[in-house]
């Protein structure tokens, strides 16, 4: 992790996360042999952006598991290429499968990604998504 000299952390979630209209959690936790961290079942949620009615798969690894964002994504990483068959049967049945990270970027804090680890979602094939949280906490 890169971090300034004032040494603030980035709070980070690094998640795979596989969504589509017709996607039935129960059906993916079985496929996949994998236990998800989050699951939402299609229609609209109140915890989704307004039209975003796909059901949802995924698993998060965040300051819960570690507060390093280098082992948040290897652990990410790690599981998706130890899966990256059924991941891709997945594309081909119309769902959506990335990468995402998402950090509390206020406070100066930088994150970077290493050239290995991006390596590794390149010859993952999947899209990476970033959100940054820019509220000052």
């Amino acid at each position: 992790m890169d971090v300034t000299e004032k040494r603030h952390w980035v709070l980070t979630d690094v998640s795979l996360v596989i969504k589509g209209r017709d996607l039935r959690p129960g059906e993916i936790t079985p496929f996949l042999g994998i236990e998800p961290t989050g699951v939402r079942n299609p229609g609209p949620s109140k915890w989704a952006r307004p039209g975003d009615v796909d059901g949802l798969w995924s698993i998060s690894c965040n300051e819960h598991v570690s507060r390093d964002f280098n082992e948040q994504l290897d652990n990410i990483l790690s599981t998706m290429e130890s899966k990256r068959t059924e991941l891709v049967q997945l594309t081909e049945q119309g769902y959506e499968v990335t990468v995402g990270i998402y950090g509390f970027a206020g406070n100066d804090c930088t994150l970077a990604l290493q050239s290995d680890e991006l390596r590794r979602i390149a010859l993952l094939g999947f899209p990476l998504g970033v959100a940054a949280n820019m509220n000052e906490r």
